[in-house]
């Protein structure tokens, strides 16, 4: 624990265990819907798997903005280059476009893939704390549309 908070071990508890629930909630519910395991409950286990996937799959965004606003609060406090942070940004937002979007309608993987690249064009000239901040704002604004978006699903299907 030398130079590091408790906090941040926290954090760091509930990203592992948050980043091992949803693929195992995914693969639950598909196992459960397959092998019949909870026969009366059909609706509630593709309720879940559709839960799932929107986390495993639309969650990557904003687990990636929550990951770099992380960076660049250690980078800031650090006095470390702004590559540590921008570096697996770039990396893991090309490599969440591609694997998620690869078969998806109207070449999204392209526009998600610009989307981080055109992001991180116009912040780069920006000081570590206003990053961190767009980040942190932009974590919460997804993950809060993601569970809109969900609500809205549900309902409709």
């Amino acid at each position: 624990m030398k130079g590091s908070s408790l906090g941040s071990y926290l954090l760091d508890f509930l990203g592992i265990l948050f980043a091992l629930f949803i693929p195992f909630l995914f693969f639950f519910t598909i196992f459960s819907i397959e092998f019949r395991f909870f026969p009366g409950q059909l609706k509630t286990l593709a309720g879940f798997d559709r839960y799932g996937v929107m986390f495993f799959f639309f969650g990557a965004w904003w687990q990636v903005y929550l990951f770099s606003a992380l960076r660049a609060r250690r980078a800031r406090l650090m006095n470390l280059s702004k590559w540590l942070l921008w570096l697996p940004y770039l990396l893991l937002g090309i490599f969440i476009s591609f694997l998620i979007l690869w078969v998806a309608p109207w070449n999204l993987r392209w526009i998600s893939a610009g989307w981080f690249i055109l992001l991180f064009i116009c912040l780069y000239k920006f000081s570590i704390m206003i990053i961190e901040r767009v980040f942190w704002v932009l974590t919460g604004f997804i993950f809060l549309m993601e569970n809109i978006l969900f609500i809205f699903l549900e309902s409709v299907i």
